[in-house]
């Protein structure tokens, strides 16, 4: 059985000093002050509402945008629209090169807690090309959900349905993450886990990855 790479969006495709990850919690509140809903501005992780906490930014404005009757992908439009994503470096086809070599041994996925229309403005910035048309399949925070909240990667609901969806066993996942907590969280499940940092890019792993 072949092992599933699965690719972050934030933090791997490009270095965080090309866009702040705290970018996405100042658009949410631009966002809020141009649809007149200020008193729900985000300002951390989770938000105690009613009658449950809600954790992570897209569940919040699912939240937001289903209690103030606006359109999510209105709300989202607004929020991304606000980011300026020039800074994100063009790469010289190096990752995809050396991704499309990995093809042979290694399935391959990108897993992302964002939105899809940011991954797509992430991956036109790098690669002059949208998610519908990159060559492995990418995941965004509303691959797996219920009724009311989105269920982030690594979750159980969100593992089982990357399981189903390309029938391959955990146990055979290698998570590349650019996020210390994300992989310790992996490696309470013996996932394979690879640090993305300023001496470990992207593409050193890659590279590495060939040769093993």
């Amino acid at each position: 059985m072949k092992e599933l790479l699965i690719l972050d969006c934030d933090g791997v495709f490009y270095k965080p000093i090309e866009l702040d990850v705290n970018v996405m919690v100042y658009a949410f509140n631009n966002a809020c002050d141009e649809l007149s809903c200020q008193e729900y501005k985000f300002t951390r992780v989770e938000h105690c509402t009613e009658d449950k906490p809600v954790k992570w930014l897209y569940n919040y404005i699912r939240y937001v945008t289903d209690l103030l009757n606006i359109d999510m992908n209105e709300f989202i439009d607004k929020m991304l629209d606000t980011i300026d994503y020039s800074h994100i470096k063009r790469d010289s086809e190096w990752i995809l090169g050396i991704l499309e070599k990995l093809q042979s041994n290694y399935e391959i996925c990108v897993c992302t807690n964002n939105h899809r229309k940011h991954l797509d403005n992430v991956l036109k910035a790098k690669y002059w090309i949208v998610s519908e048309n990159f060559p492995y399949p990418c995941l965004d925070i509303t691959f797996a959900e219920n009724e009311w909240k989105y269920y982030s990667k690594q979750s159980p609901e969100f593992v089982s349905k990357l399981e189903k969806t390309f029938n391959i066993k955990s146990s055979y996942f290698i998570w590349i993450d650019d996020t210390p907590t994300v992989l310790e969280k992996a490696s309470i499940f013996w996932w394979k886990c690879i640090l993305v940092d300023k001496d470990n890019p992207l593409l050193l792993i890659l590279q590495s990855l060939l040769i093993i």
